[in-house]
């Protein structure tokens, strides 16, 4: 009965062995994941203001064109009020 006891015993603590192995895996994933997670942040934050630079440049062309756009259709009016001169 003694003998039965003591490897009962020794089952335990070979299960309590492993359900902290387990735990301590356990503990090192969520830490991986943990990291991962920030670093999916950080990219995410960074894509973010790199599209709002790139949409600022496009705004900022976009001006320009409007401008260039607007001299072309200004010289095209003026050329052609001087051919009705002549």
């Amino acid at each position: 009965m003694e003998e039965l006891l003591h490897k009962i015993m020794l089952q335990l603590e070979t299960m309590d062995t492993r359900l902290k192995g387990v735990d301590t895996r356990l503990e090192n994933v969520e830490t991986k994941i943990d990291r991962i997670q920030l670093t999916l942040d950080s990219h995410h934050l960074e894509n973010i203001e790199s599209d709002d630079r790139l949409l600022e440049a496009i705004h900022t062309t976009n001006d320009r064109l409007d401008f260039q756009r607007d001299k072309i259709s200004k010289t095209e009016e003026d050329v052609y009020l001087l051919k009705q001169k002549h």
